[in-house]
């Protein structure tokens, strides 16, 4: 859609209505001294208000749409079809192209249709909508050719081991390593589908997102598609692998997911509220043993694991994010307590840690970890780089959400203190089952917040030589196949930490929505 389109479109049916309704009530006001023949053969006013009805944008779309059937999910069938036909007008020949791009702006027309009285209720709201549109179509018509019509993503494929995993468990020499990732994933698959079906939701909003990154999870594991290699002189594979053992080893991970959902929650269908609480807590426990079960899988006691150093690519982010969110959160928990105490003991070393660590920047503490942190350990303590680094991610992490959870501990009624005190509970059962709960459920979107902006911060590793998978994204484009295309493999990085934080915020919705904090004024239902 081209800027001259939509200025015409505003003028016909923004600006042009409401001239016209002005220029009625300038008629009005002037009280025209006029002959009768003349305004009977001219009323200017019927006329006005028959041009202004014939540009009612509300009135078009009532007329277009009015019998078309409405359904309860109208809006995203409508809006994906947009986008469907949007790609097919970027792909399709000329006239089919034409065909497409009209189709797309009717569905897209008709998902305003649906929320008109949002949309065009006021003057200024209706050029909003008209701008908005404007800047959203370009954006996605733009994004569907880049992604999917002009960009060659075969340096993310050939590539796709060492950007997941990185160097090690992909050499030749090494690669029979890289069973130590299978026991996690199962693991993780288990216990994410188990929590969702503590949630007791309608189970076609889990199947089907599940389904669709299953196919997506077996798709990137098993293209394969020969391209041209500058280094070979020859049609290569893009794979380079077999994918036979892995695509067995993947479904039936995928398979034993479904199962632990369905099971999980035809089982907590038949429990309490309270019993529901209790496996969700347990599933918390059981995560944090499964990531220490993960490193002891990857680097157990001895000479026959993997060592950190050897550690790479994605997995190698999330293991520093899913640590330093472990570790942090006892770390947030205990300054926050020991910020709020009375005891200058607690108080006083807390404020100083929070207060020393937040007045650096994070790149400037890994800095300390990397070389400092050695030097004033040795010889009490050797640890390896990954350990380092999540000791500083989660004194980072803690000490942001100390400050978070204090914010929620103030919310906490005195009262509650008060009463807890009379039933005969510990100071320490108050502050972890009555003041602790409530504090992090009112503080959940800034909680979830920095979970998020940690995860990000895990790609600052890069700067020291770790090779992580921003590492791999400068990497992979010195290969002599791929030389110049730096920009499509940090694009595509990006949208790996962009899709994995979109699900960590719809995790957090979920989790308020179940706690009845999504509407205002709800947090008292907790």
């Amino acid at each position: 859609m081209t800027f001259n389109s939509l200025f015409f479109l505003l003028f016909i049916f923004v600006l042009l209505p409401a001239l016209i309704k002005r220029l009625e009530a300038l008629i009005k006001r002037l009280e025209l001294n006029v002959d009768e023949r003349v305004q009977k053969w001219l009323d200017i006013n019927k006329l006005l208000e028959r041009v202004q009805k014939c540009l009612d944008i509300n009135k078009l779309l009532e007329l277009a749409f009015s019998k078309v059937p409405r359904f309860q999910y109208s809006s995203q069938i409508s809006f994906i079809l947009g986008i469907i036909f949007t790609y097919l007008s970027l792909t399709s020949d000329s006239i089919l192209s034409l065909v497409a791009y009209i189709l797309s702006l009717v569905f897209f027309v008709y998902l305003a249709y649906l929320h008109s009285d949002d949309l065009f209720d006021t003057f200024s709201n209706t050029i909003i909508t008209f701008l908005t549109f404007y800047l959203f179509y370009n954006l996605i018509s733009s994004s569907i050719n880049y992604f999917f019509v002009e960009t060659d993503w075969t340096i993310i494929f050939k590539n796709r081991r060492y950007i997941l995993l990185g160097p090690y468990f992909i050499n030749s020499e090494t690669g029979d390593e890289v069973w130590r990732f299978w026991p996690p994933l199962y693991a993780l698959l288990i216990l994410v589908c188990s929590g969702y079906g503590t949630l007791r939701e309608n189970k076609y909003k889990f199947l089907i997102p599940y389904g669709i990154f299953s196919i997506i999870f077996i798709f990137a594991l098993m293209y394969d598609e020969d391209y041209y290699s500058e280094k070979n002189q020859a049609m290569i594979s893009n794979r380079g692998y077999d994918a036979t053992e892995s695509a067995m080893l993947l479904i039936g991970a995928l398979v034993t997911g479904l199962l632990s959902y369905l099971l999980t929650r035809n089982y907590c269908f038949k429990l309490g509220e309270h019993q529901v609480n209790y496996w969700q807590n347990t599933l918390i426990y059981l995560s944090f043993a499964g990531f220490l079960g993960t490193l002891l899988i990857l680097d157990p006691p001895g000479e026959s694991g993997v060592r950190p150093s050897a550690w790479g690519g994605f997995v190698l982010n999330l293991i520093f994010a899913f640590g330093s969110l472990f570790i942090g959160f006892g770390i947030g928990v205990a300054l926050a307590f020991g910020r709020r105490s009375s005891f200058p003991i607690f108080s006083i070393p807390s404020v100083g840690i929070i207060e020393l660590v937040r007045a650096g920047p994070l790149v400037a503490w890994l800095f300390f970890a990397q070389f400092m942190f050695p030097d004033l350990m040795s010889p009490i303590w050797d640890a390896e780089f990954a350990s380092r680094i999540i000791l500083v991610f989660s004194f980072f992490f803690g000490c942001y959400l100390a400050e978070i959870i204090r914010g929620g501990l103030q919310s906490v009624p005195h009262g509650q203190y008060e009463a807890a005190t009379a039933l005969g509970l510990s100071p320490t059962q108050i502050k972890l089952q009555i003041q602790l709960p409530q504090a992090v459920r009112t503080t959940l979107p800034a909680i979830v917040s920095q979970m998020i902006a940690m995860l990000k911060d895990t790609s600052l590793v890069y700067f020291f030589g770790i090779r992580d998978v921003f590492k791999a994204a400068q990497d992979i484009p010195q290969q002599k196949d791929f030389l110049g295309q730096d920009f499509d493999a940090l694009i595509f990085i990006g949208m790996m930490f962009w899709v994995l934080a979109f699900y960590l915020s719809q995790i957090s919705r979920r989790i308020e929505k179940s706690l009845g904090l999504i509407n205002e004024g709800e947090g008292e239902v907790t």
